[in-house]
């Protein structure tokens, strides 16, 4: 097919479904390496890297990376040739982590309106921000921090300066994590399989939850919330 910049309508639609993804965890060249290749169906990474403007480098390491989050199947052989994942399937599994974590901050509401306690939940969308409210948490914990997660090596990899800081603070830092995580040497850590979601506690005042790749999370002030999230989590460490 033709150039995307050579067809004004096909551009625009483009851009927005590449900013779209962009909201659901995607990087800017991840969002538009995969609608690229959505606009062929099977192209290797130059075809792409030519149909959406992007350095051939850059688009290896996007294809790589939505290999791994399951948006691009690769074939064997020279040069390499890559199909995107089907959309909806990509939709169907985004909606179920989306489910099961604001399933999770529902059950949650609902157990503060019982107590006839303030709700208030609130809600972020996109990996980038999503880290970006993990890094305020990280820089307002004073005493202790809670972490349980199936993905701490990429939090750390994006924030390893605040925990750096939290350290030199003498922040008591708790990580539950799966077997083979990077994860800090100074901090109290526990292995589990099986962990889904993403929980932090900071201070027994503050709790966060986040769907498995970051696309999106809740967040709320109230203790109630987060006193609830400390008592599931000791139950986790506890468990055999």
């Amino acid at each position: 097919m033709s150039e995307i910049n050579h067809n004004e309508d096909f551009s625009e639609e483009y851009l927005l479904v590449s900013e779209g993804l962009q909201q659901f965890g995607l990087t800017d060249y991840q969002a538009r390496t995969y609608t690229g290749l959505v606009a062929h169906g099977v192209a290797d990474a130059e075809t792409i890297a030519s149909t959406v403007g992007l350095p051939r480098t850059s688009v290896y390491k996007a294809l790589d990376a939505l290999h791994e989050m399951g948006y691009v199947i690769m074939t064997e052989g020279r040069p390499r040739v890559y199909r995107p994942a089907e959309p909806l399937e990509i939709k169907t599994r985004l909606s179920s982590k989306l489910d099961d974590v604001f399933g999770r901050l529902n059950t949650l509401y609902e157990m503060l309106a019982e107590k006839g306690e303030p709700q208030v939940v609130y809600t972020i969308y996109g990996k980038q921000k999503v880290m970006e409210k993990i890094s305020e948490f990280l820089k307002k914990t004073d005493k202790d921090i809670m972490i349980s997660t199936p993905n701490f090596s990429e939090i750390l990899s994006e924030l390893e300066s605040k925990f750096q800081s939290l350290r030199k603070r003498d922040v008591t830092i708790s990580i539950i994590t799966k077997p083979g995580e990077k994860v800090l040497p100074w901090a109290q850590v526990e292995r589990r399989e099986h962990l889904i979601a993403t929980d932090i506690i900071s201070d027994g005042k503050r709790a966060l939850l986040a769907s498995p790749g970051f696309e999106a999370c809740g967040y709320t002030n109230n203790p109630a919330i987060a006193t609830h999230l400390i008592n599931f989590m000791e139950i986790l460490v506890q468990r055999e």
